[in-house]
């Protein structure tokens, strides 16, 4: 643009502004260095006053010669270790900005005996105390600050001390003004070491104080934290949550999903032929009762579950056998099923997966050809399990459902985790087919393709299959 040149030469030109700044950030105190100071001030007094503490209750408890007295005295110290610690992660948490996570309470594995019960829990209860990995972490950590306290003391309390070096010239000019002397040449010298000693030593003080608070950071999340063994175990426990929510959103999606697509099919059939046909759209609404029944005893289901209450309605996962009464129960909502299926039994795993995927595949079909056939083909030899759903493309009608794809992907998504293959697309006829082939075992067979071209006379394993048993 016109005048861009002129931009450029003055930037070129002029000279960038002086950080005025550069001095006060090479000897200037922020409040996080006062505050790391102050958690260093704090170290000897706080160890000696911890230790003074536990180390007395200790004493006193060796010192009794009554043996379950000194057992109670050695028990109350080992329990304020947890106070302690509490307080210490306070004020890790208020002067070094650290938060550290607080630590599993003791636990213990109460008995289950009725008659011994109350001293056997006692008994558990002491061990737990004595053999809690935090609480001598906690000790340890007392103990450090007591001995390596003093040096972060000296480095803090230099560094809060290191301005008064600017004072220094105000010494002679003091006496000066008074009539003591006249400025001489010795004393002129303190005009300006002062301030070039406060210039050259405040920032090494200052790395100093950072490098001990950030050391002490790194030290209180081994000593005041949870330890490995818990941090592994919440590790664990996440992911179990986790896995069980995706278990739980992936049941919600299959069941309730299927359900609820089938009612609006007959919904929709029942509103189109209400007045030319009104027993079927009388049968459409008994089905979308029946549908609707079936949708909630389903989330009854997957809430008993997830409860883990031991209810009788929490009952077994549809497998590879309940297929019948899926294809029925799709052919009483309408569609137009043709469907052969010749299965042995096969591993629970498999039978679920596979349910699965068909279930998902009438969804679909339900969805987006409504009023189509739809053909179903399972089959299954030593090796593997196979299957094809195959109906035809409609032609898009304006207002139609419009899926976001992710029923696709979960039917991908599931015959991958259990080590086989999936095909999803249009055919060449101008149909779709969802096909998936399942290994039986570990993994697929080697040396022959799995992956289905979605076209008559594919020779991938899952088509070979079909043709064999099927015929």
């Amino acid at each position: 643009m016109p005048g861009d040149h002129l931009l450029a030469k003055d930037h070129d030109t002029v000279p960038p502004a002086p950080d005025r700044r550069s001095l006060a950030r090479w000897v200037g105190v922020t409040g996080r260095d006062l505050r790391d100071a102050a958690y260093l001030l704090l170290g000897p007094l706080l160890g000696a006053l911890w230790v003074a503490v536990v180390g007395a209750i200790q004493v006193s408890g060796i010192a009794s010669r009554f043996a379950p007295l000194g057992v109670a005295f050695f028990l109350l110290a080992h329990l304020l270790l947890r106070p302690i610690g509490r307080f210490e992660r306070l004020l890790a948490r208020t002067l070094l900005g650290h938060d550290v996570p607080a630590p599993a309470p003791v636990g213990f594995r109460r008995s289950e005996r009725t008659r011994w019960r109350w001293p056997v829990d006692r008994w558990r209860w002491i061990l737990a105390v004595v053999r809690d990995a935090h609480s001598w972490r906690v000790l340890a950590w007392i103990l450090l600050r007591l001995v390596a306290g003093p040096v972060g003391a000296t480095v803090a309390l230099a560094y809060t001390m290191s301005p008064l070096l600017l004072a220094a010239p105000l010494l002679p000019l003091a006496d000066w003004l008074s009539g003591g002397f006249a400025l001489s040449t010795p004393w002129t010298g303190w005009l300006l070491l002062g301030p070039v000693a406060f210039v050259l030593i405040a920032p090494l003080l200052r790395g100093a104080v950072r490098g001990l608070a950030g050391w002490h950071r790194r030290l209180a999340g081994w000593a005041l934290g949870p330890g490995r063994r818990e941090v592994e175990a919440a590790v664990l426990a996440r992911a179990v949550r986790a896995e069980e929510q995706v278990r739980i959103d992936q049941e919600l999606h299959d069941s309730i999903g299927h359900l609820l697509s089938m009612i609006v099919v007959q919904a929709g059939a029942g509103a189109h032929l209400f007045d030319r046909d009104p027993d079927f759209a009388r049968q459409a609404l008994d089905t979308i009762g029946e549908r609707g029944r079936a949708a909630l005893g389903e989330l009854d289901r997957i809430i008993a579950g997830i409860r883990d209450d031991g209810s009788d309605r929490f009952r077994p996962l549809p497998g590879i056998g309940d297929l019948p009464t899926l294809l029925d129960g799709a052919a009483g909502a309408g569609m137009r099923v043709r469907s052969r299926v010749r299965v042995p039994p096969v591993p629970p795993a498999v039978g679920r997966g596979v349910y699965r995927v068909v279930q998902e595949s009438l969804t679909n079909a339900a969805k987006h050809a409504r009023g189509c056939d739809v053909d179903v083909e399972v089959a299954a030899d030593e090796r593997v399990v196979a299957l094809s759903v195959v109906n035809p493309l409609p032609r898009p009608r304006p207002g139609g459902t419009v899926g976001g794809g992710s029923g696709l992907a979960s039917i991908r998504d599931r015959v991958a985790l259990l080590g086989g293959r999936a095909s999803t697309g249009p055919t060449g006829d101008g149909g779709f087919a969802v096909r998936a082939v399942v290994p039986l075992g570990a993994a697929l067979p080697d040396g022959v393709s799995a992956v289905c071209r979605l076209a008559e006379g594919c020779d991938c394993l899952g088509c070979a299959v079909r043709r064999t048993v099927l015929g």
